[in-house]
């Protein structure tokens, strides 16, 4: 007898070793994964709890999650611009007061103050780079935002809701805006003869239009009109003789005046200026193609170029705003428009 119980002794901790080992190298169940654009995994014990956020349409995904109060450091045109300001300072009395740290602009951030905030997770473009590393050198969780097409706007939205643990609520946005696309994509199905739209970005930038790899363009798509520019980028740049060329029916301009096309004697022959046919995509906020928002901008689009008497875009995109941001926050918003 004494002889088991001495070997069921040694027995036991080589036992209990191998059951602990069980979990080594596994996932722990509270554990946060996902990859962001560029393909690097972002890991966290529990939900984002401390955000520093500086890159629009991360944001945009934040107050449509309901996670502002999660906010503890922002770019500065969220204070600066009069496209972002007025609303944002609408939804949160923080911004309106002015008392979120700001701890960066452009492709630029401090990051000393950026790390002083002690965030959990750190959101940020993509495209810079070399601000990414440095965050990420300073042992920061950062989350790289890229939103020129429909399925990263998609997957931003996703990712977001899974670090700030609000997965339900970006799962219900991720149905309703996609079961809303395709409705208007059916409603648009119908048309014989599609307008042929020429698109402009902000300030000015009257030659700068959309390509057909591009966020606006899954916008005019989505709008059942067809993009002029055939061009496989994002944001080509054109002349004069190219755009009287491409002779569009309708102008569709983003944030600007259309006497920038009416006050150019050389464009009174498109048909477009011609007919009187321009409109303006105003508030950039309501019309952002990098956000879910992109159903708003598609929804006035189709308006302009398929009016009819029984479509009150006006109202949708005030509906469509509500489901995006909640009632509350939305009557906010609207009370802007």
């Amino acid at each position: 007898m004494q002889t088991i119980r001495i070997i069921l002794i040694m027995l036991f901790p080589i036992w209990i070793g191998c059951e602990g080992n069980k979990t080594n190298g596994l996932k722990p169940v509270s554990e946060i994964t996902v990859t962001d654009a560029q393909e690097h995994v972002i890991t966290l014990n529990k939900a984002a709890e401390r955000i520093v956020c500086l890159y629009e349409p991360g944001l945009d995904a934040i107050y449509m999650l309901a996670a502002e109060s999660k906010l503890v450091g922002l770019f500065s045109d969220v204070y600066e611009s009069n496209d972002l300001f007025p609303f944002y300072a609408k939804m949160d009395s923080r911004i309106e007061q002015k008392e979120l740290p700001i701890v960066g602009a452009g492709n630029q951030a401090n990051i000393e103050r950026v790390v002083g905030l002690n965030p959990d997770l750190v959101i940020v473009h993509a495209g810079q780079e070399s601000l990414v590393n440095a965050l990420r050198h300073a042992g920061l969780q950062v989350y790289a935002v890229k939103a020129e097409l429909q399925m990263e706007v998609f997957k931003t939205i996703q990712d977001i809701s899974i670090l700030t643990g609000t997965e339900g609520r970006g799962e219900e946005l991720k149905q309703y805006v996609a079961t809303e696309i395709d409705r208007l994509k059916e409603h648009t199905a119908a048309v014989k003869e599609k307008r042929r739209v020429y698109f402009t970005w902000a300030y000015g930038r009257i030659f700068s239009t959309t390509g057909t790899n591009s966020m606006m363009h899954s916008c005019l798509e989505m709008a059942g009109v067809q993009n002029v520019c055939p061009f496989e980028l994002d944001q080509p740049n054109i002349n004069a003789e190219t755009l009287i060329g491409w002779n569009p029916d309708m102008i569709v301009m983003w944030n600007d005046s259309p006497d920038l096309f009416y006050q150019r004697s050389e464009f009174h022959a498109i048909g477009a200026v011609k007919e009187k046919q321009i409109f303006n995509l105003l508030p950039m906020f309501v019309y952002n193609p990098h956000t879910l928002k992109a159903l708003c901008t598609a929804t006035a689009i189709h308006h302009w170029a398929y009016s009819s008497p029984e479509f009150n875009y006006k109202q949708r995109v005030t509906e469509v705003i509500s489901r995006l941001y909640g009632k509350e926050k939305a009557e906010k918003i609207i009370n802007l428009l």
